[in-house]
């Protein structure tokens, strides 16, 4: 073999290592830039309550699963804190539960109603009540009925777990203030007032207590008013209790945020929603 065509064997050997070696570099960046976090966007940070996290977290995940460069940061705050302090900017978008949020927002506050959160009453399960009529919860809130065996129920003092202000003032508003004598249970310290409202009813036959649809616990019972029982047929008709679930930003989103929120409010977010008990907007 010529000493010419040794010499151009070895610079193919070389340029075919050199080849392999660029494919290989390049599908490992492909994959990294794909998958790995260190090099996704900054991510989306989110503030909300503890009435609206729970949703919110899970559209997150949904959106994540499809848009592997997106992450988001969720924190809790008690009742509207988390979207005023989106409004000032300390966060990319703030979530909430409550009806009129958008003419109490400060100027420059963008918000969007993307979904409807039910309010429902929550029961111990040992006890046998099912079903309240508009009159006897009238009657229930404003302390005219103070046993349960005035309602169909055990001979036993009806105890009323309100905690939440953004839950409980939904209900009063449309049936009646509540009464000054009301019996009430209350937790020990501050927390968590969804938790905390499941575990005081759990742990009280004769408690009744206000929840968002969908975040009661499997210890409890939801009751019908009046025979029904929130979904997208009734809703705003037969069933009237709810608050609008809120997106709060500084202005118009950015590109990041933009898109989330695009999807939040379209058809591919329903099922995360409906499986969360709320109701499409």
């Amino acid at each position: 073999m010529s000493n010419g065509r040794h010499r151009r064997e070895e610079r193919m050997k070389s340029l075919k290592v050199i080849f392999l070696s660029l494919v290989f570099t390049l599908a490992a960046l492909t994959l990294a830039a794909r998958y790995s976090p260190a090099l996704a966007g900054p991510a989306v940070t989110i503030a909300g309550d503890p009435c609206s996290v729970p949703l919110i977290k899970k559209l997150a995940e949904a959106y994540a699963a499809k848009h592997r460069d997106f992450k988001a940061e969720v924190s809790t705050f008690s009742c509207t804190l988390g979207v005023y302090k989106a409004a000032k900017g300390e966060f990319d978008m703030g979530v909430s539960t409550q009806n009129g949020l958008t003419s109490n927002l400060p100027k420059g506050a963008t918000n969007r109603v993307v979904a409807r959160s039910p309010i429902v009453l929550i029961v111990n399960k040992a006890n046998p009540v099912t079903n309240l009529t508009y009159a006897q919860l009238q009657g229930i809130l404003s302390g005219a009925v103070k046993n349960w065996k005035e309602v169909g129920g055990a001979d036993a003092e009806i105890k009323n777990v309100m905690l939440e202000p953004c839950v409980r003032h939904t209900i009063s508003k449309q049936v009646v203030m509540y009464g000054e004598d009301l019996a009430t249970l209350k937790p020990e310290k501050k927390g968590n007032p969804v938790e905390y409202t499941n575990r005081l009813v759990a742990d009280n036959e004769s408690a009744i207590g206000e929840q968002i649809y969908g975040y009661e616990s499997d210890d409890v019972k939801v009751l019908t008013i009046d025979g029904v029982l929130p979904d997208e047929r009734t809703l705003g008709k037969t069933y009237t209790f709810y608050q609008d679930y809120n997106i709060v930003t500084k202005g118009e989103p950015g590109e990041g945020v933009k898109g989330f929120i695009e999807f939040v409010s379209s058809p591919d977010a329903s099922e995360v929603i409906k499986s969360m008990r709320h109701v499409r907007n």
